[in-house]
């Protein structure tokens, strides 16, 4: 990914401003594509201005340049640090996702100072990780004080090509590389791995010297298309070297988790996690974000109610994906940066709706948002049916 710029792409003609939303109209006027949300999709739960207070605030899209330029982008994580940390107060990885193409699924770097605009910084070329044996997605972030490196885990899907049919599923495997500058990083260790299961978005956090831990989403074999998950977590002394997988007490009625983000937010003594969960019956297309906050990373208090629904922002029509924040130094303040996608017809006869993915960022405060997800509101449910693309994506596991 090149430089990644905040101001207004032309062909989107997105008005950066705390009320102002993605249109459908912008989209069709440059290319010809329809934003094609289909009835079959479920119902959705769009924000209510005359219910969110000014503390609560609201998303709006942002945008990153990305290597292979579509500025489809998909499982950001952020390190915040207290001042500028070579060259950028915010690092931030994240993998481009052009019409859920898994070709372009690949680890890439950015830098900011406030959140709002990204760049890729200073000697970073995108991506930073490639396979040929499948797709590269959900890289987290996180930074040792002790050592001064920051460490950039991903995830390599391990397919088997097969003539004329879907890739098979083999093997899912976490690395780790590590650099003391941004720019210059080791060579890929493997940390976890896992022959014929799903280990979906690891998320790491040190809480101190030698207090590491990771979790994940076991998916089983059938991975985005699975009934039920289950959320694991491992714990290292230096994370690099990790133990088994144990259980960890997490419950979302109703629905089932799929992608998550963990940080341990020292100003509140606890560890807060963003979780992508869709609903039972349905599959990984039709997610929701909610919070979860926990004492000691193993017992998880949950909310019935989401941070943001699927449909919840017109850009995130069919679903929100895995996300990333940070706190500011109050403890009291908090910015999310989301990332989700919206169905779109494409132009020509003939052509399948395909879905589309971006970025917005949401400043908001913790007190306010806490309250928000403790409103007796509900995510949408999916119909029986969903339009039989999402379905297909699904049980090819075609999806992040």
């Amino acid at each position: 990914m090149s430089h990644a710029r905040h101001h207004a792409r032309s062909c989107f003609n997105w008005v950066v401003g705390a009320a102002v939303l993605l249109s459908a109209a912008s989209v069709v006027a440059c290319s010809g594509d329809r934003i094609a949300q289909p009835t079959s999709d479920g119902d959705v739960i769009p924000l209510d201005d005359g219910s969110l207070s000014a503390e609560l605030g609201k998303p709006v899209p942002i945008e990153f340049d990305t290597y292979e330029s579509s500025r489809q982008v998909v499982h950001p994580s952020v390190v915040q640090f207290p001042s500028t940390w070579n060259g950028q107060r915010m690092w931030l990885a994240l993998t481009p996702y052009p019409n859920s193409d898994t070709r372009a699924e690949n680890p890439s770097l950015y830098g900011s100072d406030g959140g709002d605009s990204w760049i890729v910084p200073s000697g970073v070329t995108n991506p930073v990780a490639r396979t040929t044996r499948g797709y590269l997605s959900d890289p987290d972030l996180a930074f040792d004080p002790a050592t001064n490196e920051l460490r950039l885990y991903y995830r390599e899907v391990v397919e088997m090509k097969r003539k004329h049919r879907p890739p098979r599923h083999q093997a899912d495997i976490v690395y780790l590389t590590r650099s003391t500058d941004g720019v210059q990083w080791s060579a890929p260790k493997v940390v976890v791995s896992d022959m014929g299961r799903f280990v979906v978005s690891p998320a790491v956090a040190r809480r101190t010297v030698g207090d590491w831990k990771m979790w994940s989403v076991d998916a089983g074999r059938a991975g985005c298309n699975a009934r039920d998950t289950r959320i694991i977590l491992r714990s290292s002394p230096d994370g690099i070297t990790w133990s088994v997988p144990s259980n960890v007490s997490f419950a979302q009625p109703g629905f089932v988790p799929w992608h998550l983000d963990v940080q341990f937010v020292p100003q509140l003594n606890a560890y807060w996690a963003l979780v992508a969960a869709y609903p039972l019956g349905s599959a990984c297309t039709a997610s929701s974000l909610f919070l979860a906050t926990s004492r000691d990373g193993v017992k998880w208090t949950t909310y019935a109610s989401p941070v943001l629904a699927r449909g919840g922002i017109p850009q995130f029509s069919a679903n929100v994906y895995r996300s990333t924040f940070a706190f500011e130094p109050s403890g009291r303040g908090l910015t999310i940066w989301l990332t989700g996608a919206t169905t779109v017809q494409r132009a020509g006869k003939g052509k399948s709706p395909v879905l589309r993915w971006s970025a917005a960022v949401w400043r908001t405060q913790a007190q306010a948002l806490l309250e928000h997800v403790r409103l007796e509101r509900h995510a949408p449910i999916v119909a029986d049916t969903e339009p039989t693309f999402l379905r297909r994506l699904a049980i090819e596991n075609a999806l992040p």
